[in-house]
């Protein structure tokens, strides 16, 4: 996992000032390095990395939570956008797994549980051989109609 890579999942929902703020992606980093599968299910480890996001926002941004937007002005971030944040960073954390079986039927099991777009979008990119093909095109219609982006990380 890289900063430049928690910085570009990032980046669209905190903006450029955010996630270029020396020490945000790094503790973003080690909340996603701290991922450790003998003890956290993805549902867990999501709640703990939401916790995580809003210390290190609200360590930046204060008690207004005032996010500076790229285009000019200022936005307040709601922490009921905790989640989202939280889901596009684990999909850095996704993207480095192992892409072996047991991986593949945590991660499937942790979409159909929680809807997770980056869990969708990890097994539409990394496992599509475990799966059938009717479920691909599933995936390729849901992301459609929900701007869900189907590509890998940027290099």
């Amino acid at each position: 996992m890289e900063l430049r890579q928690i910085r570009s999942a990032l980046r669209l929902r905190l903006g450029s000032a955010v996630v270029n703020d020396p020490g945000f992606a790094e503790a973003v980093l080690r909340s996603l390095n701290s991922y450790a599968s003998y003890r956290d299910t993805f549902s867990s480890f999501s709640l703990r990395l939401q916790d995580d996001l809003f210390n290190a926002l609200y360590d930046r941004l204060g008690a207004g939570m005032a996010l500076p937007l790229d285009q000019g002005g200022f936005r307040r971030f709601k922490t009921s956008e905790l989640p989202d944040a939280a889901d596009d960073a684990i999909f850095v954390l996704f993207a480095s797994l192992p892409r072996v079986p047991a991986q593949f039927e945590r991660l499937h099991a942790y979409w159909m549980e929680s809807g997770s777009p980056s869990a969708m979008r990890a097994l539409y990119l990394y496992y599509p051989h475990f799966m059938p093909e009717a479920e691909l095109s599933l995936m390729e219609s849901i992301a459609r109609e929900n701007g869900i982006p189907l590509t890998d990380l940027p290099d």
